[in-house]
């Protein structure tokens, strides 16, 4: 069969060849500008294989935060910590100069004293007590024979008015210590509430619950709860220690006014038997 194409016909033909031609000489050339080709991909052939996607870089380690940012982090809970934790490190440091500054009592004093007394009864105890009397202890037992007149009971209550007047002077500042130990965690624990609170508005607010909503609130309770109990911590130590250091001298007092006591009564009975 034979076609037969007018004139028009065949214009328009042509037209679409030469169209397509166009097209197909622009295509290349396009992505060519629009990815220049290299240098080595000009030299290397290219590989069979696909690119490798390019590996997901590791971040860096986080640093941890400082104290300054655990501190923003804990909330308003936070500054009355930090107020107890400066209170009580002033009353450490001042009990600590006085105790290491003041003489109370030195070692095997109860028995000197007692081998005073032995050799030259309540005379002894005199002489031994004005060889240590930059002592605290020697101060007390030597107010008390001052006001006794040689009457034991006299003594007994002397010695009790004199160590009770010093135990108060030692024992300053060991309430506060014991406050502090005391409210520092429940300074905390109410912190840690807050924290949770917090944690769970943070749930109610979101459309979607995960880590990260909830991570804030309980790391702002950890974080108030771990800084009550370092407050805490050293408060109780230190209140334990010199609180000890008070219960031995006054046990120290009460051993050797005791001694003296004893030989307050020998006499008084030796003065009695004499006066039979």
């Amino acid at each position: 069969m034979k076609f037969f194409l007018n004139r028009t016909q065949v214009k328009v033909f042509t037209y679409s060849l030469a169209l397509i031609g166009v097209l197909y000489l622009v295509a290349p050339i396009d992505s060519q500008t629009n990815n220049p080709p290299t240098k080595d991909s000009q030299t290397t052939e290219a590989p069979t294989n696909p690119a490798p996607v390019e590996q997901e870089r590791v971040a860096p380690p986080q640093k941890s935060p400082g104290l300054i940012d655990l501190f923003i982090i804990g909330g308003w809970s936070m500054w009355p910590l930090a107020l107890a934790s400066v209170i009580a490190l002033g009353v450490i440091f001042e009990r600590l100069y006085f105790f290491y500054s003041t003489k109370l009592v030195s070692k095997g004093y109860n028995q000197g004293i007692e081998d005073a007394i032995e050799e030259a009864g309540i005379e002894g105890a005199k002489k031994f007590l004005e060889e240590h009397k930059d002592e605290k202890i020697s101060m007390i037992l030597s107010n008390g024979m001052h006001v006794s007149s040689g009457n034991p009971d006299l003594f007994a209550k002397g010695v009790e008015r004199e160590a009770a007047e010093v135990i108060v002077l030692l024992e300053r500042g060991l309430a506060i210590l014991a406050s502090v130990s005391t409210i520092a965690p429940l300074i905390g624990f109410l912190g840690t509430v807050s924290g949770m609170i917090n944690a769970f508005d943070a749930i109610a607010n979101a459309d979607q619950v995960n880590a990260k909503v909830v991570a804030g609130g309980i790391k702002e309770a950890l974080i108030t709860t771990a800084a009550g109990l370092v407050v805490a911590l050293p408060a109780m130590a230190f209140y334990q220690v010199l609180q000890s250091k008070v219960n031995s001298f006054a046990a120290d007092v009460e051993e050797a006014a005791n001694k003296i006591y004893k030989e307050y009564l020998r006499k008084q009975g030796e003065h009695l038997a004499g006066v039979k």
